[in-house]
């Protein structure tokens, strides 16, 4: 049985070297593209996302998917009790700041009215003063007295210093508080405006991730805007970029449209590898744009890299490592100097006739 096994797959061994051996070609003419491939998506060269930049509660959705919008046009409506409630503390902090620098104020009202019973003493110990003065002269008043009523006086004209002094300074500070209330109350103002969110360009509203009532938190994106030239969006690998370039000729076809093919040129290059997408990003402009195009559709894309007319080929796997063949005639190996390669055909640039019969690699 052992024999017998051994047999049979020495036969099915012999069988299949000569069938392989029997499977040969010949060069031919084809015309050949050398291409990168690339993967991708339909997008607007201006795309944007509207983004919160407060924490708040979508109030009010002035757009729809779909909707044309104009630069700086309002399109959400956020809202927070807690932002209003510190705008209307701010409002009355400045309302009050306000008041209380009025003349009529309680605080400058009070120091008005003791700088005014101020200089009433005053007046009077300045008459009482100047009576004594000429009393003191026939002596008709004993001297203590007379410094006495002098004493007053000096004192007087401290206390009025003292009191306008302080209304000086009053009136500074509480002016002082105003601008600051003011200011604070402005900037409350502003912060308001972080919960109304606006358009940074004209464009179409191309999707909405919230709807009314939801909590929208700081930084997180509401909706996306896209403005602009239609483009495509294309991830290169690593290995390939260095073959773009500006300008490149670029065949796409859409998932929704398979069938046809688009020409489109390189327009831009990413500088950076992204992370995301573990690629490089490069964009392309249609020659002549699909009708009816959807933003977000799915594509595939061939970067031109070279192009031949009726090139010299050979099926891609008559070819052996270190680009060789195996001539029928004699069964021998030769170097050949191969040009463009693709999944299926090698273009031979030297080292084989049309006429020359090769022979399938028994790896193959």
């Amino acid at each position: 049985m052992k024999n017998s096994k051994y047999y049979i797959i020495i036969a099915i061994a012999i069988l299949t070297v000569s069938c392989k051996k029997t499977q040969e070609t010949e060069p031919q003419h084809k015309d050949l593209i050398d291409a990168v491939f690339a993967s991708g998506s339909i997008i607007t060269s201006n795309q944007y996302a509207i983004t919160a930049q407060a924490e708040g509660y979508l109030n009010t959705s002035f757009v729809s998917e779909g909707d044309t919008v104009h630069n700086g046009q309002q399109l959400f409506k956020l809202t927070n009790d807690a932002q209003q409630i510190q705008v209307g503390n701010a409002y009355d902090n400045y309302d009050n700041a306000k008041k209380n620098l009025n003349n009529n104020g309680p605080q400058i009202a009070k120091l008005e009215d003791q700088i005014n019973q101020a200089k009433n003493t005053k007046d009077i110990d300045a008459a009482n003063l100047k009576r004594y003065e000429n009393l003191i002269k026939t002596n008709a008043v004993a001297q203590v007295d007379y410094d006495k009523v002098k004493l007053n006086y000096q004192n007087d004209l401290t206390n009025l210093a003292v009191l306008q002094k302080s209304l000086a300074d009053l009136k500074q500070n509480l002016s002082l508080n105003e601008k600051n209330a003011k200011a604070q109350y402005q900037l409350q103002q502003n912060n308001n405006k972080y919960y109304s969110l606006n358009s940074l360009y004209s464009g179409i509203v191309l999707s909405i991730s919230k709807k009314n009532g939801d909590l929208v938190k700081k930084g997180e994106s509401i909706a996306i805007v896209g403005s602009g030239k239609t483009i495509a969006k294309l991830f290169v690998a690593e290995d390939d970029i260095q073959k773009i370039q500006i300008g490149q000729q670029t065949l796409i076809t859409l998932n929704t449209n398979k069938d046809k093919i688009y020409k489109a040129q390189v327009t831009k290059i990413y500088p950076s590898f992204d992370e995301a997408s573990q690629s490089f990003i490069v964009e392309a402009s249609f020659d002549e744009l699909p009708k009816q195009l959807k933003i977000g559709t799915q594509l595939q894309a061939n970067f031109i890299i070279s192009e031949k007319k009726k090139a010299l080929v050979i099926p891609s796997i008559y070819l052996l490592n270190g680009d060789s063949v195996i001539i029928q005639k004699n069964h021998q190996k030769i170097a050949i100097k191969t040009g463009i390669k693709t999944l299926e055909w090698v273009e031979v640039l030297n080292g084989l006739n049309d006429n020359d019969k090769l022979e399938l690699p028994e790896n193959h």
